[in-house]
């Protein structure tokens, strides 16, 4: 009998999430007056940058930086810096960890190729949770209810944020920023170079957040389980993550984008994410492996020997 309820439960709410999510719905019409006010508030918000070398017997410079967000809040990343570039302004990028919010797309030794890595940490994730705690909540669901207090609004604030410490950097070449990631990670990178131009060049494999609705029709994405477990209300979900989605924000892309789908992917499925692609009107490219799974793991950690 238990069982044939949760099958029930299941079937019940399969029908609700696809009445709730009838489509890939066009970007709503608030969108581009949402994010002016969201980074309005975020410029008028003191950077307040503090920067802590970390000792690592590595070949390279690593520094803790903690700077001030949206709303006030403190958000920690980790800085790799190459050693013996001189006075020359390098490069950068900024990167983001995937949804466990510890391992990110590109690790700091990364750094030595010739360019400065800044590790992200989005508000309650990785060493930026000792600041700001979600308190145990999903951060898919966190806020959901109405666009403005989202978690990806914070989120996405906390990105733009990593660009404006970027460029207050000697070392830095502020003409060549990008954005690289994986999973969570690419998701916000495409989110980012949307919504600030510094970014010139932006790095999304296999990533989340895309073409939120029809990931919620998808049975076995990442999306879909997570709503089910949360029980989120289906109207509100329906509405808040538009503001979001990568989905509505790939036609504000002007950098080279370059992003990765995996054929058995079923925690980001690759319709998802060619969705976003088809929308981007700058240069781009899409790697598609039709046998890649969702990767477990972002592909490093905080540096070639940390965890």
């Amino acid at each position: 009998m238990s069982s044939m309820r949760t099958g029930w439960a299941s079937a019940a709410l399969a029908g609700l999430l696809a009445a709730a999510w009838p489509g890939s719905a066009q970007p709503p019409a608030a969108l581009d007056a949402f994010w002016r006010r969201t980074l309005t508030r975020l410029r008028e918000q003191p950077l307040d940058a503090r920067v802590e070398p970390v000792a690592d017997p590595a070949p390279y410079r690593t520094f803790r930086v903690t700077f001030t967000s949206l709303d006030g809040i403190r958000i920690r990343a980790r800085l790799g810096v190459p050693v013996g570039h001189g006075r020359e302004r390098l490069p950068a990028i900024v990167a983001a960890p995937g949804y466990g919010g510890v391992q990110h797309g590109i690790m700091l030794a990364e750094c030595q190729r010739g360019y400065l890595v800044l590790q992200v940490d989005p508000r309650g994730q990785g060493e930026s949770g000792e600041l700001f705690s979600l308190r145990g909540a999903e951060k898919l669901t966190w806020g959901i209810e109405r666009p403005e207090g989202y978690y990806d609004q914070g989120a996405y604030a906390d990105l733009v944020r990593g660009v404006d410490y970027l460029v207050t950097r000697e070392d830095v070449d502020p003409s060549r920023i990008a954005a690289v990631g994986a999973s969570q990670g690419g998701g916000l990178g495409l989110a980012l170079a949307a919504l600030d131009p510094r970014v010139r060049a932006v790095v999304g494999h296999v990533p989340f957040l895309c073409d939120f609705r029809q990931a919620a029709r998808t049975p076995e994405s990442l999306v879909r389980k997570i709503l089910e477990r949360t029980g989120a209300d289906p109207e509100a979900a329906q509405r808040s993550p538009d503001c979001f989605d990568p989905l509505h924000l790939a036609g504000r892309i002007r950098a080279p984008a370059l992003s990765g789908a995996g054929g058995k992917d079923k925690t980001c499925p690759p319709d998802t994410i060619r969705a976003i692609y088809d929308r981007i009107p700058a240069r781009k490219s899409l790697f598609h492996d039709p046998g890649l799974e969702h990767p477990r793991r972002a592909s490093s950690t905080r540096s070639s020997g940390r965890g």
